[in-house]
Parts: C-alpha cells; sequence; structure tokens
C-alpha cells in the first residue's frame, strides 16, 4: 500500500500544472481512474509476485524433500561405513592378536627348542637358532620380516624331527670323563645320542646333562666291544638304548661294587668295619652262650625239694647232679646246705649268684659301646672327608659341581657304614640283654625257691625257744640283679 501511495503521489506532482487549468471534480475524477488503474495494475503485479513466490516455495520445499532424502541416505552410508570401519578395525586387531600370538609361540618355541636340544645337537643349531632370534628382534618394527624369521626356527625344527627320525650322523666334539674334548663322530636316533672317537679307541653314549659347554659328556660302554664305532659308520648294527636319556647308563656307569665302596670309606670306615665284624662275632658266641644256659624247670626243682624236706638227700643230691653247667652248680649248693641254717644257705646261694651274673653279662659292654661309638666315628670320617674335599676347592676351584659333589658322596660314606654296624648291635645288645635278664631271673627264681622250701622242714628235736632264735637270725636275703 506505501508503494501505491507514492505512485499516486508522484502522478500529482507530475500533473500538478495541468490541474490548475482544470476543474477540481474532473481533476479528481482523473485522479480516481489514475488510481484505479494505478490499483488494477499493482494488484496484479502483487497476484505475479505472489504466484511466483509459491513457485518459489514449491521448488524449495521439492528441493528441500530431496535434500532432506540425501541426507538421511547420506546418514545411512554414514552408518554403513562406520560399521564397516568398526568391522574392518575389529579384523584388524583381531589379525594384531593373531599375528602377536603367533610371534610369540614361534618366539618361545625358539627358546624351548634351545633348552631340548641333546647337548650333541648345540653344534649344529643352537647358533643358527641364536642368530635368527637376534634378525626376528631387530626386525619388531617390520611384521612380516620378523614373522619371516621366525618361521625358519619352525623350519629348522621341522628338519630336524626328520633328520632324527631317520638317523643324524655328523662329525662333531664330545667330553670324555667330563673334561677331555675329543673330536669323532655322533649318530643321533631319536632322544639317543651315540659317539666314536676318530681312529677308535673310545665309544660310548651321550648324556643329556648339561655340562656347562657346548659340548656333551658321554659314558663308555664297556661290554660294547666296538659295536657304536660300527654302528656309526655303517650306519647298521645294534646300539644300546636307554629310555631315560642317558640317564641310567650314567648312573650304572658312577655305581660302585662292593670293595670300591669301601675303598673310598678310608682308614676310618676299614676301623669301622672291623669294629662291627668283632662286635657281630662276640654277638653270635654270646648268642651261643645265653642257649646253652639251661635253668631247671619249676617241677623238676619241686622233686628235689620234695626228696630233701622227705629227708633223701642222696636221691635229691643225685638228681641235683645230673644238671649241667652253672644252674646245676647252683641247686648242688642248695642241696648240700639245704639242712644247714638259713644264713648259710642264703650265704652260699648269694655268692653262686655273684659269680653267675658277671658269666651271663661279659661282652654285652661292649656291644653297647660299639653301638655308641660307631657313628661317633662315621661323623669322623665325614668331617675328615669334608675337609679334603674344601681343601681340593681350594687348589683346584668349585667350577666342576661333579667332583665336588662325588667328594662330599665319599665323606658320607662312613656315616652309613658306622650306623650301618651301630643299629644292629645295638638290636643285638638289646635282644641279648632281654634273654639275659630273663636266664638271670629264671636263675635267682630257683635260688629263691630253695631258701623258701626251708619253711617247710620239719624239725622236732628243736623246742620253741631255738627255732625262735633261728628264725631271729635268718634273713630272708635275695640278691639283687645288676
Amino acid at each position: 500500500m506505501s508503494r501505491i501511495r507514492n505512485i499516486t503521489l508522484s502522478i500529482g506532482l507530475a500533473l500538478a500544472p495541468v490541474a490548475a487549468a482544470q476543474t477540481p471534480v474532473e481533476t479528481a475524477k482523473a485522479d480516481l481512474a489514475k488510481s484505479v488503474k494505478e490499483l488494477g495494475d499493482t494488484k496484479k503485479e502483487y497476484g505475479d509476485l505472489r504466484r511466483a513466490l509459491y513457485r518459489d516455495i514449491n521448488r524449495l520445499d521439492d528441493e528441500a524433500l530431496q535434500l532432506g532424502k540425501e541426507l538421511r541416505d547420506l546418514q545411512r552410508e554414514e552408518e554403513r561405513r562406520t560399521a564397516t570401519i568398526k568391522t574392518l578395525e575389529r579384523e584388524v586387531e583381531g589379525r594384531k592378536t593373531d599375528f602377536n600370538y603367533s610371534v610369540g609361540i614361534l618366539s618361545q618355541y625358539s627358546k624351548a627348542l634351545v633348552t631340548r636340544l641333546h647337548p650333541a645337537e648345540n653344534q649344529l643349531y643352537r647358533g643358527k637358532v641364536e642368530e635368527i632370534d637376534q634378525k626376528a628382534a631387530a626386525a619388531q618394527d617390520d611384521p612380516k620380516a620378523e614373522m619371516t624369521e621366525r618361521v625358519k626356527v619352525l623350519e629348522i625344527g621341522i628338519n630336524r624331527v626328520g633328520e632324527v627320525a631317520g638317523g643324524h650322523r655328523f662329525d662333531g666334539k664330545a667330553l670324555r670323563n667330563g673334561s677331555e674334548s675329543i673330536e669323532g663322530k655322533l649318530l643321533v636316533m631319536g632322544p639317543s645320542v651315540f659317539f666314536a672317537k676318530k681312529g677308535g679307541g673310545f665309544e660310548g653314549v651321550a648324556t643329556f646333562a648339561e655340562t656347562g659347554t657346548p659340548l656333551p659328556t658321554v659314558v663308555a660302554i664297556a661290554d660294547s666291544k666296538g659295536g657304536i664305532s660300527e654302528a656309526i659308520s655303517e650306519m647298521k648294527g645294534e646300539l644300546p638304548f636307554d629310555g631315560s636319556m642317558g640317564k641310567a647308563i650314567e648312573v650304572a656307569a658312577a655305581q660302585d661294587t662292593l670293595w670300591e665302596t669301601i675303598e673310598k670309606g678310608g682308614y676310618v670306615g676299614h676301623a669301622i668295619l672291623v669294629l662291627g665284624a668283632i662286635s657281630f662275632l662276640i654277638a653270635f658266641l654270646k648268642m651261643i652262650q645265653v642257649s646253652r644256659f639251661k635253668v631247671l624247670p619249676r617241677h623238676e626243682l619241686n622233686l628235689i625239694l620234695d626228696d630233701l624236706l622227705n629227708g633223701k638227700r642222696a636221691d635229691a643230691a643225685k638228681k641235683a647232679s645230673l644238671i649241667p653247667g652253672d644252674a646245676g652248680d647252683l641247686i648242688r649248693i642248695g642241696v648240700e646246705n639245704f639242712h644247714e641254717k638259713r644264713r648259710v644257705l642264703e650265704e652260699s646261694l648269694f655268692e653262686k649268684l655273684v659269680t653267675i651274673r658277671p658269666k651271663l653279662d661279659s661282652y654285652l659292654p661292649f656291644l653297647a659301646l660299639t653301638a655308641a661309638a660307631g657313628p661317633l666315628m662315621g661323623l669322623l670320617g665325614t668331617v675328615l672327608g669334608i675337609i679334603k674335599t674344601f681343601q681340593a676347592m681350594a687348589l683346584y676351584g668349585s667350577g666342576n659341581q661333579k667332583n665336588f659333589t662325588a667328594g662330599i658322596s665319599e665323606a658320607l660314606i662312613t656315616t652309613a657304614e658306622g650306623l650301618i654296624v651301630a643299629i644292629p648291635v645295638l638290636v643285638v645288645h638289646g635282644l641279648l640283654k632281654s634273654v639275659v635278664k630273663s636266664k638271670f631271673g629264671e636263675i635267682e627264681g630257683s635260688a629263691i625257691a630253695l631258701i623258701n622250701g626251708t619253711t617247710e622242714r620239719e624239725k622236732p628235736h628243736q623246742t620253741k625257744a631255738e627255732r625262735d632264735a633261728e628264725d631271729d637270725d635268718d634273713t630272708d636275703l635275695v640278691p639283687t640283679t645288676a
């Protein structure tokens, strides 16, 4: 509307000179007609503008719809690509994990391969495996190069299995007696390795034990008689296989005979064995002595007491004379003094018991002394052996652990000998002491029975005062036991 008023004002100013010549009515009509015309034009123009605006709005709506559709398509594409990227990232992480796991397994395999190699094979594979490990460690920034190097160790292991399964022969060195390096040929057959010196003269089985050097220790087989050398040179023949990876052969070679073990005991060990032999001889003789010591059974002793009580002294003396040994002497003394005063009988029996007890106890203190001294002598030998071992270490060093442990084992031989002697002697001493005590108790019981038998004898010629006086003088004497 403001635009229409501006147009009307402009027309009025332009026609001002003309209006001066016209009448106001005419002027007003003319202005009205012109204004109506301009209004129609303006409405038409406005309608055209509005239609154009509607067309623009419709076009923009269509464009907005199209852009919205494109936006949604782009968003879906973005989501798809994001999902694809995440899937690829997960796959990459999985591949990295698989790669790291594979590299780790191969790295562990290379380390395990070196430790599981037979010492004889160190000359062939240890240097190669260590060189590959160094290259693989230097190529950690290049996964492909690292994996390539790691796979080489696996190839070495696979090739080694094939060679070992069919028998692998090669030139190399070995240690004889754990110290002397000699050249020869080695044959790897499964877990066993055989060695033959160049030119002959020595052959054996290489042990699986580590020696601190790249060379294996070879244990000689005494009864092989060249069979190992022939089998290695001709790749056929009989070989001694050991399922314990050479340990059984090593143990068998290290085992000493009984005489060699005794020799290692030295002078102290010899003294222990001599003392033990004397003790066992004494124990044997003592057992014979104790077994031959017969004690009169109680029923036979009762028969002798009945004869004595019935006044048949001759019959009692005859029966007592048939009893052998110290037990018979005791009964005979009892028979002879049965009708004497009780004190006389007790003293005579006690005197005989005092002579019997030392005979039964003879040599038992020597056995007890041997049982106590044997371990102490063994300990003395062990201390002397350890002193010698440490003196050898001071002179030659402690690098040879095998020799050091061998010295300690030899030093302990005397302790073992002392215990071997002391334990049986101690047991035999206890048994003999128990048997001796039982025997002495039985013969002591016989003496007490004789003394107690005097209480039943009848003495009608004695008065009551004399019997009372005799009873006052008597003492119930029971010999004490040691």
